[in-house]
Parts: C-alpha cells; sequence; structure tokens
C-alpha cells in the first residue's frame, strides 16, 4: 500500500465553509499524521499531476469538476475510493424524484466511474441503501456511519449544550438554496402553531451559536441528505428537531443517543477514521 494520498474536491474550506468541506478537512488532518497527504481542486487537477502521483491512492469527494480527460486516466491507471457527500450517479444529484430513489435508466450517469472505484464511502445506510440500489454493487459501498468534526468543534457543541436555550422558539435555516426546504419548514411551523424564526450567519462558529440559543430546528429537505450535519449539530446542541424522512443521519442506530453521547461517538468516529481507512485499502473485495 502506498503512503501517499492525494484527496481531490471541486471545493475545500478556503472556499467556503460547508459540511463536505469540514468533513474532508478532517479527512486530511486524520491522514496527515500517518501519510504522505496532498489535496488538490478538481479544476486545478491536470495529467502530469496525476501521472506524478499514480501509485498514491485517491480520495475523490466532489468530482464535477474533473475534465472527462482526467477521470478516464484516473479511471483506468489509479486506485482511488470514492467519498461520497451527494449523488453523482444522475445530473441534478437528487434521486428523491424517483419512485423509490431508483433513477431512470436514460438518467444515470458516471455509472463507470463508479463501478470502477476501488471503495464507494457513504456516510450512512440510507445512503448506501439509494447507491446500492442504482449501481447494483454493494460490494464497493462501505458505509461509514458518521461524519468527521474537529475536536474544537465539538468541544464548542459541548460547551453551547450547557448554556441553556434563551429563546423558547424554533429556528429554520435561511438557505438560498431550495433544496433546503427553508419555506416548508416555514410552512410546517405556522401549521403546527411553533413559533420561528428565519435564520441564518455566514461563519460557521457564529452560526452554532445563534443556533444554540432556539429550543428547536426545522428542517424539511426536497432532496435526500446523505448525513445531515445540521440536524446532528442541533442534536448535539441539545435542540428538538422538527423533519421529515430524508435526513441519512436518522437511520443509523445512533441518532437517537443524547446529547452528550452523540458527541462522544462522533469523538470516537474522528479517532478511528485511519484505521478505517487503512481497512478500507486492504479490503479488495
Amino acid at each position: 500500500m502506498s503512503d501517499s494520498v492525494v484527496i481531490i474536491s471541486d471545493f475545500f474550506i478556503d472556499d467556503f465553509v460547508g459540511g463536505a468541506a469540514l468533513n474532508d478537512e478532517e479527512i486530511y488532518k486524520s491522514l496527515s499524521k500517518n501519510y504522505d497527504v496532498k489535496k488538490i481542486k478538481s479544476r486545478y487537477l491536470y495529467r502530469g499531476f496525476v501521472e506524478e502521483h499514480v501509485n498514491s491512492t485517491f480520495i475523490i469527494s466532489n468530482f464535477f469538476g474533473i475534465s472527462q480527460e482526467i477521470r478516464d486516466f484516473i479511471q483506468s491507471n489509479c486506485k482511488y475510493i470514492l467519498y461520497c457527500h451527494d449523488y453523482k450517479f444522475v445530473g441534478h444529484t437528487n434521486p428523491a424524484v424517483y419512485p423509490n430513489f431508483i433513477v431512470a435508466p436514460q438518467d444515470l450517469i458516471n455509472v463507470n466511474f463508479h463501478w470502477d472505484a476501488h471503495k464507494i464511502v457513504c456516510q450512512t445506510k440510507f445512503q448506501k441503501d439509494i447507491y446500492d440500489r442504482n449501481l447494483h454493487r454493494p460490494l464497493k459501498t462501505v458505509n461509514f456511519s458518521g461524519n468527521l468534526w474537529s475536536e474544537d468543534h465539538l468541544n464548542l457543541l459541548e460547551e453551547l449544550l450547557n448554556n441553556g436555550r434563551a429563546l423558547d422558539k424554533c429556528a429554520v435555516i435561511d438557505s438560498p438554496y431550495p433544496q433546503k426546504g427553508t419555506q416548508q419548514s416555514q410552512e410546517y411551523c405556522r401549521q403546527n402553531d411553533i413559533p420561528f424564526d428565519t435564520i441564518k450567519d455566514p461563519d460557521y462558529k457564529s452560526f452554532l451559536k445563534f443556533l444554540s440559543m432556539y429550543s428547536s430546528l426545522a428542517f424539511h429537505p426536497s432532496t435526500p441528505e446523505t448525513f445531515c450535519r445540521l440536524v446532528l449539530e442541533a442534536k448535539m446542541m441539545g435542540l428538538k428537531v422538527f423533519t421529515n424522512e430524508l435526513i441519512g443521519a436518522s437511520y443509523e442506530p445512533w441518532y437517537n443517543l443524547t446529547a452528550k453521547e452523540l458527541i462522544s461517538y462522533m469523538r470516537r468516529k474522528r479517532e478511528d477514521f485511519s484505521v478505517f481507512f487503512r481497512t478500507l485499502i486492504k479490503d479488495e473485495s
């Protein structure tokens, strides 16, 4: 096994702070303890770089920015793992528009790129099941059953859990993306006579502090959430959550743990990731 790892994604945390970027940064930090790890954005990837690192293990996160030529070269010449934050076997990444999440055959894309991966890492059983229904490669897909937070962010969530709730109201996230269901969550609160505020803050830590002031969160996405860090962050801070059946984390056995237990569980996941990765690479099934 090569001791060199290349992480590829469309965006990292220097672009913007989102769940996928935060998770991928923790992958980078975790593996850097035992491997020579490089990060490169998909839009900057070129053939010479891939050829230079052809014996490395590639972890490919979001990959829509990789040119078809480079993707074909990686597919034919490299050992790569797809670490999936959504559903890139369909162009709009939303299998929920199809019955039972099974994408119409004519709408499937990137199928061979998924099939030729060494492994496909899913974050929940819910996500894995959707991948298996569409790709029919259950030996390729692996459920990590978690997400990665930094120790600093987990410490902050623990502090905010102990702060108490200042507002006996529900928080609705003001998102510019229709699939995040802002209007649906607002309507849910109105129909159920739940007082609510629609909130946002571009700074991640400030947002967590803002959210922690509320007693509950309403979040009703229209796309299947592979995990949903937002919901887990709310639960780790002790908020009640009103949501729908599209939250991947809600199907995991640990979902209904107490706030403190969830924080402890996610600490173990970050500690276990390097072992998980090593096992993943060695598994040739």
